[in-house]
Order: structure tokens, then sequence, then C-alpha cells
């Protein structure tokens, strides 16, 4: 059973006649059907429609006539209650059609969206059958045996086609479509619409939508979706977020409208086919927009059912995975905003695919962005570089400060000059725990000794690199500096954020692009905290990362905001990273690594960290590449092209580069260079 909170703007904010031209003007159609009103409004484009606005009233009145005579359960004499009640017959092309579309959607959510739960809708009110004498049992001990008995012949596997008939294993099996009907409804009617040569219209059967080309005024067609108030019936009255859409249909399912209370416990309309139960949780209303050109009503209908038997998390990761879906969670606390797409992203060059909710094992879901070259193609093997901080790289408008890295700027630029091959690039948004995210995680662990990560010995602390620079002048205590980092209360989950990229995100990358997966092709970069990780992840994953680029590195590791009231502790905690890489380096040659700083802002704090950070990396017998000109005017001049063949380590500074985006941005061609045209 489902609950359409969809309101049409529209239809109450503007009159259906208004014209775009003389020659093209917008009729409105409205009437009853399936127990409830549709509407229908569409252009007439001059002499070119085949049907005057009566004969087209006829022919959606009887589309909808036929369907309902076929599909509708409160139709006592439609072939689905004739099926329903064990009589002969043979199904039409609609029946047929939800059947098949039905079980495919059985299938693939693991029996979540089940429209042979006709008989548990029925019990729990909200099916065909009136069951108010029913209402005492619901909560009592018999209940459990009951959905048990229910359950039984519940399932899509106990229905098959056999000669143009639908056959039941058990003759108590029965279906009700109300969780897709209505969608597929607008799809048959929007059939008829293109095939009289209509190409701007909106139709609407129980506020499902199914909308193609534009509106009156020449632009998407606006639909509101309401907020979810516990009892609210009137569509429209309190609308939470409006969206502009075409070519698509658009589906809002609640818990809000049809529920009751028995014994102070609320039993919404959401059935779980899998339990027998009302769901609870707190997804209050999901709206997906399906871009499916055939069958965007139904599907959007049947997958807006879905998320709310499936709850956000599983209706979050259906969507995001998804290129023909979008959607709009309401939940109790919070919305998970799944609109956008890719088309949102500007770029100067390429093109980036948004995946808004990555759902993983180890992490909180988070939004990532694949960026690709213009001239991509699937038949082509591209380079991947992962980048930290992904909502900042490509777009200004929707960054919190206003900045961006200018990745498909700069990169777009290299590619079209021939300096680097066309590449991947993909984003990683950071979530809320931003420094536990990116603090090299293992590094806790060598604070009063120093750990192996591969092995998980523990001894005396290294004095690798220590007795040289005056970093370590007035550091505390390990064991201070331990209870320093531990009592802020930041969760580490450096280790866990890697394992997602590496065992999840890189797979489905490789999965679903042409990518060249080995370790020379896949780079990995960030700055600040992001170079912390960069250069973490070089160590603890070395047989996948073929190169860092660690831009303006965080080395004096704390969160800078409390730099200057902990400089001690920052001197004690730089000391334990080093012995960590000590110990986990990479060999030398054996991967590509670039290392910069400026001198301004943040970055004037950097200087002694990275003078110990190269003197270990020498130490470990890393050559720096020549030296060079550091201009970071943008325009990609001072870097000769025999760093390229006769160095795997650079380490320049930026003289008057501060710690900002543009900054970055201003310097961003000599690190891509560097990884992406290596030798």
């Amino acid at each position: 059973m489902r609950n359409a909170i969809l309101f049409l703007i529209a239809i109450a904010a503007a009159s259906l006649t208004l014209s775009c031209t003389s020659a093209n003007k917008y009729k409105r159609l409205e009437g009853y059907a399936q127990g409830g009103t549709f509407h229908i409004i569409y252009s007439t484009p001059g002499g070119t429609l085949a049907a005057n606005d009566d004969s087209i009233m006829s022919l959606v009145s009887k589309r909808l006539r036929d369907i309902d005579f076929s599909i509708s359960g409160y139709n006592r004499g439609s072939l689905l209650s004739r099926w329903n009640r064990g009589e002969d017959c043979v199904p039409d092309r609609y029946f047929l059609e939800l059947y098949e579309m039905s079980r495919r959607l059985w299938e693939e959510t693991d029996g979540l969206f089940d429209v042979s739960g006709g008989p548990l809708f029925d019990f729990w009110g909200f099916g065909f059958k009136s069951v108010g004498t029913m209402d005492s049992i619901r909560n009592d001990s018999r209940t459990a045996r009951i959905v048990d008995s229910l359950k039984t012949f519940v399932g899509m596997d106990l229905v098959s086609l056999e000669n143009g008939r639908l056959v039941k294993k058990d003759p108590r099996v029965q279906f009700n479509f109300n969780a897709i009907a209505q969608g597929y409804t607008c799809d048959i009617v929007a059939d008829l619409m293109d095939s009289l040569g209509v190409r701007n219209y909106l139709v609407e059967v129980g506020m499902e939508i199914v909308c193609k080309g534009v509106n009156a005024s020449g632009k998407e067609w606006s639909i509101g979706i309401d907020a979810p108030v516990d009892g609210s019936q009137t569509a429209g009255e309190n609308i939470q977020k409006v969206v502009y859409l075409s070519d698509c249909g658009i589906t809002t399912s609640g818990n809000y409208r049809k529920f009751y209370v028995i014994d102070g416990k609320k039993f919404a309309h959401s059935i779980n086919p899998v339990t027998g139960y009302p769901v609870q949780h707190d997804l209050l209303s999901a709206t997906v927009i399906c871009n499916d050109s055939v069958r965007g009503g139904a599907l959007s209908d049947a997958y807006a059912t879905y998320c709310m038997v499936a709850g956000k998390e599983k209706a979050a990761e259906l969507i995001a995975s998804r290129q023909d879906l979008r959607g709009y969670l309401i939940c109790d606390g919070g919305v998970i905003d799944l609109l956008k797409d890719g088309s949102e992203i500007h770029t100067a060059s390429g093109h980036v695919e948004e995946y808004p909710w990555f759902k993983s094992r180890y992490m909180s879901p988070r939004q990532g962005l694949v960026w690709l070259p213009d001239g991509y193609s699937p038949d082509e093997k591209y380079a991947v570089l992962y980048m930290h901080d992904g909502q900042m790289l490509f777009d200004s408008t929707s960054t919190w400060n206003g900045e961006e890295w200018q990745v498909d700027e700069v990169l777009g630029d290299l590619i079209a000059e021939g300096k680097v091959p066309p590449a991947i690039v993909v984003g990683i948004a950071h979530g809320d725990n931003r420094y536990g995210e990116y603090f090299p995680e293992k590094v806790l662990g060598y604070l009063g000794g120093t750990q192996d990560s591969r092995t998980g010995t523990v001894s005396e602390p290294s004095s690798a690199g220590c007795n040289s620079g005056d970093v370590p002048a007035g550091a505390l205590s390990a064991d201070a500096a331990l209870d320093y980092m531990l009592s802020s209360g930041t969760v580490y989950e450096a280790d866990e954020y890697l394992r997602f990229l590496v065992h999840e995100l890189k797979p489905f990358i490789d999965s679903h692009y042409p990518t060249l997966p080995d370790k020379e092709n896949t780079f990995i970069a960030g700055s600040s905290m992001g170079g912390l990780i960069s250069l973490y992840a070089l160590c603890e994953y070395p047989d996948i990362f073929g190169g860092a680029a660690c831009m303006s590195t965080h080395l004096p590791m704390i969160a800078s905001a409390s730099y200057t009231g902990a400089t001690d502790i920052s001197r004690t905690v730089f000391e334990a990273f080093l012995s960590y890489l000590d110990d986990n380096l990479p060999a030398a040659g054996s991967c590509l690594l670039y290392t910069d700083r400026g001198d301004s802002t943040i970055d004037a704090l950097y200087p002694p960290y990275q003078a110990r950070l190269d003197s270990l990396l020498t130490g470990h017998g890393w050559t720096p590449g020549p030296s060079f000109s550091t201009s970071v005017s943008g325009d990609h001049t001072g870097y000769p092209d025999s760093i390229h063949t006769t160095g795997t380590w650079i380490s320049p500074v930026f003289p008057g580069a501060s710690h900002v985006e543009h900054d970055w941005a201003s310097r961003l061609h000599i690190p891509l260079t560097f990884l992406l045209r290596h030798d």
C-alpha cells in the first residue's frame, strides 16, 4: 500500500490555459480514477495534434477504465480481483506487464517489494478488505502466529506464468498492486500522449506524476514535496522542498497519513513482507525520481515503497548506486538529499558523475565525485587519481568558502596541451570527522614506544631522524601527548577510511570505469590533513598506490586551531609520526612522492617539520629530484621535463603561498604532471 505526498505547484498556483506562444497553448484535463483524482496538463502544438481536446479526454478515460478493469483491487470485476478469488482468467497486457515488473523488483530487493503481500496488507488494515473487527488481536499474543501463517503464502516465487496464465502454487496467494499501480497508470497515459504527438505534458494520478518537456512558462515542471506532518491530509499545505523536473517519474511515499494507534503504538501502512509487520524506523517519507524513459512512473512508485520498507540506510544506498534514480529522504531529525546529479557540478572541462551517498562497511556514507576528461571513452584505459576533500575540487559555487582546487581546469589544460595523458579523478568528500579520518591512526601507537604496524610489536622509541633540527625542543612526554590526543573525544579512523578507499571505493571505480588498476597508474593526493592521509596511504598500501601528492602537509599533526597553546604536544606527536615513517616508508624509488609547502598563514609553521621529513626521506635513500623554479603563477612553467624520468621525489617550497585552495590550484599542475607523466 502506498501513500503519495506530492503537490503539483502548477495546479494550485497557475492558470493552466496560459500560452507560451500563440501557436502553443496548454490545456488541462481532470477527473476521477482509481479511488482518487487525475490531472493532465499538456500543450497543443498548432496543426500537429491528430485529436482535439474532447477526443483526448475520451481516449484518456478509456485507458483509465481499461486499467481499472485490469489491475484494480477495489473493482470487484477486475481481472486482479477475479484472479485473487481463484477464478480462471487470462491476464491482459497491463496485468502481465505489472506482474513481470513486480517479479523483477521482488528479486532485486530481496523480497522487500512484494505485491503478493496482499494478505498481510489486509491483516494490518491497509489492504482491500474491511478489517475493523481485527483491531483487538493486532497487539495480543496471537499476532505472531497469524502473521507466520499468512507469510506461508506470500512470495512471488509462488506464482508462475504458464501458457499465458498466472498459476498459483498456493490458492491463497493474492496480489495487491497498490505500490506500483498509480505510477504505472501515469506511464500508460503518458504513452497515449506520446502517440498523439504531445511533447510537453504532466500526468498525475493519485499524486503520482510523470512529466515530459516543459510547462507553460517554458521551464521544467515545478513539484512540491510535503513536509511529513502526522495526520495531514491536504497536499501542498506543508511544502518542504520544491523540485524542477522533466522527462521522469516522481513519487513520494510516507508513513504519516495512513496509520493508526493501538495502546499508544503507531502502526504505519508500510508493511515489511519479509517480517510480516509494519516497519518501525525513523524514515518519515521517501521521494524517488526515476529517469527511465519507458516506465519512470511505475519504477519511482515501486522504489519509493521499497525505501519506506527498507529504511533510510538501504534506501540511500540504492538511490546513490543508480544513475537513473534520485531521491529526497525525510527522516526524524534530518534530511538525506540525493537530488543532485552530475550536471549540477559545473566544470570548465570534462564532466563529473556524482555518487551522493556512497555506502561503506567501514565509514559513514559520503559523497563521491568522478571527473571524466573531455573525450572520455569506455574503450580506453585511464590512470586514476584519488583526492581527499572531494567537495572542494571542482565547483566553487558549492564549496563552503567559495574556493576550489580547479582540478578540472588544471588537469583539463594539461591533457589538452599533451603534458599528461587523459586520467580520471575520484574526489572523496570528507565526513563530519575530518580530522579523525585523516590523522594517521597508527601514530597513536607510537606515542610512548615504537610500534611496528606490520608486526604489532612495541619497542623502545626510535631515534631515527630525531637528533637534528629544532622541533624536538620543548616536547612533552609521549604519555602526556597521548592523553591530550585521546582527551579531545576525536574518533581516530584513518585505518577504516583507507580500508574504505582500498577495499570498497577502488574496486567500485575499477568495475564501473575503464581504469588501469595497477599500482603504477593509481595515485592519491590531498592538502593539509589530506596531505597527511595521502602519505599515510602510501605507507599502509604501497602495493596499491604508485604515488602520492602531499601539499601543505599538516606535519604539526594537531588541529591547527589548538597549535598556539599546544606546540610542545605537536612536537611530540610529530616525533611519533617520524618513528612510524621510519618503520613504514616504502623503499626509495618504489613509488612517486611529492611534498611541498608555502610560507604564509598556517604554512609558516611548517619549515622545521618539513626539513625533518626531508631529512628522514634522504636517510632512507630517497633522492630529491633536480631543483626548479617554484612559480606560483599558474602558467604551467618552471617544471623541466627531466624530472619526469630522473626523480621519484620532489619537495619544493613556494614563497608567498598560503594555506588556501587558490594557492594549491595555482601550483597543482606540478604534482599532477609529476605523478601522471612519470615513466
